[in-house]
């Protein structure tokens, strides 16, 4: 197991429409390099402190997973958001955080596509997977073989909190802290 990025190592950086801070573990450049042949993904923690709009992020599917509950506001649709489980939704589309019962951090998982949502699906569906397109989840067992990557979600014995680690084959995560999962659809080994 290998330490990819902290985020105790790294400092925040204010969000696209300048309403917050987040702290980038992985950039959309980063990407290219730790998982070739996957569509360019973005990995960071935001600190959610008050209500307000979120940045607008065209041709970004978002996978946002707040450490404590929240309630979100998509295209006028009210949207409560338990801690630590995922809500999918597109970058272009209008999404406010309307609820915050106290301060929290959200984890971010935005992966390019091609800018098209399924307007028939509901607000914690998203728009459908790819082949090649990392995904974040939460309390799912993968084989070993299907990802490289895990983000601690809480400080461990050696792990700090929102820490990235990339396993090796075989390895699996561990187990004395909750853990997001990223995976890829394809179970490509060499994600």
């Amino acid at each position: 197991m290998r330490a990819l990025a902290s985020f105790d190592d790294r400092d925040p950086v204010p969000w696209a429409n300048g309403a917050g801070q987040t702290t980038e573990l992985v950039s959309l450049p980063d990407s290219a390099q730790l998982t070739p042949g996957l569509r360019p993904w973005r990995l960071s923690i935001a600190r959610l402190e008050h209500v307000g709009p979120f940045s607008a992020l065209p041709g970004m599917a978002r996978t946002f997973l707040p450490t404590a509950e929240v309630v979100l506001e998509i295209d006028g649709h009210v949207h409560p958001v338990p801690a630590l489980s995922p809500e999918h939704f597109h970058g272009s589309q209008n999404v406010s955080l309307v609820g915050l019962a106290e301060p929290c951090f959200a984890i971010n998982l935005m992966v390019a596509d091609d800018g098209a949502v399924d307007s028939g699906a509901g607000a914690g569906e998203g728009s459908a997977s790819a082949h090649g397109e990392l995904q974040m989840s939460i309390g799912e067992q993968f084989p070993a073989s299907r990802f490289r990557f895990v983000l601690a979600l809480e400080a461990g014995l050696d792990l700090p909190r929102f820490q990235l680690l990339e396993l090796e084959p075989d390895e699996d995560a561990p187990e004395e802290v909750s853990v997001a999962v990223l995976h890829s659809e394809s179970g490509d080994a060499h994600i």
